[in-house]
């Protein structure tokens, strides 16, 4: 949900469905669903990782271009927990700041068990995510992602896939594709971050679900991006971003979940990692 980024059943679980989407798009997906979901048992094993935590301080907490926190100051915690050697358990909690985006809530928790193992140089990761709001009624939702990236000298490229099944709480399915790229500057503590995705799906036809698709799609299909800087000593990193969407901010103002932080901003932050 927030920065610092499949195979085939023959009948969907009861009260989800998968509405058609464009087809570049969904062989995008598939792929690189697919790709991270299989990686695994072509590995070798390898040791466990140590858990890991941080915590971070931002000016304006935001996720795929949008806004989360109604453009105010949050607080973000984090947490990895390598349960073996390629499953991992990871953790957030964030403050939201009663936005409209989120219904309201003040808190917001994702839990994200995932599959993860390098192959050849490339790690890959296949898993679901769950996004939980509380105190906010029927605004849970449920996403699958998959990803899948590489370290070449101070570069890091990462190209990922998140995809939620058609749900109430979003009015509809979403799909969500990434590309990440990461260039530490040797020698300086400092790295160079860029990335843009593109968000797209369909919205059942009644009016609660077009109140509720905007959430993830203010004004239907778009694309976000984002350039930052990051310095980084010891356990305690800060920077700065800036990040845009392609979203016209006069759209679907009549929506109760409209947020207008969704358009150019840069924002900065603070984190202590443990």
């Amino acid at each position: 949900m927030y920065r610092h980024c499949v195979t085939a059943a023959h009948a969907a679980p009861s009260g989800f469905s998968f509405p058609s989407i464009p087809a570049i798009a969904r062989k995008a997906a598939a792929l690189t669903l697919a790709a991270a979901a299989f990686a695994p048992l072509a590995a070798q094993a390898q040791g466990v990782l140590p858990a890991s935590a941080a915590i971070e301080a931002t000016t304006d907490l935001r996720a795929r271009g949008l806004g989360q926190s109604g453009g105010k100051a949050a607080l973000l915690v984090d947490g990895t927990l390598p349960v073996t050697s390629s499953f991992i358990l990871d953790a957030r909690a964030a403050t939201l700041r009663s936005s409209n985006r989120n219904g309201d809530a003040e808190l917001g928790l994702e839990i994200a068990p995932q599959l993860r193992t390098a192959s050849a140089g490339w790690t890959f990761t296949a898993g679901a995510r769950a996004h939980l709001y509380l105190d906010a009624g029927a605004m849970d939702y449920v996403e699958l992602e998959g990803g899948v990236s590489r370290t070449l000298g101070p570069a890091w490229l990462r190209l990922g896939a998140a995809y939620a099944p058609s749900q109430d709480a979003i009015g509809g399915d979403n799909l969500y594709l990434s590309a990440d790229a990461e260039l530490g500057l040797p020698g300086t503590g400092f790295t160079l971050y860029a990335g843009a995705g593109h968000t797209l799906g369909s919205r059942k036809d009644d009016t609660l679900a077009a109140m509720r698709a905007v959430r993830l799609r203010p004004d239907g299909n778009y694309t976000d991006y984002r350039l930052g800087i990051e310095r980084s000593h010891l356990n305690l990193a800060y920077g700065m971003q800036f990040s845009d969407t392609t979203i016209d901010q006069s759209a679907n103002r009549t929506s109760p979940y409209w947020d207008n932080d969704s358009g150019a901003r840069v924002s900065g932050y603070m984190r202590v990692s443990f």
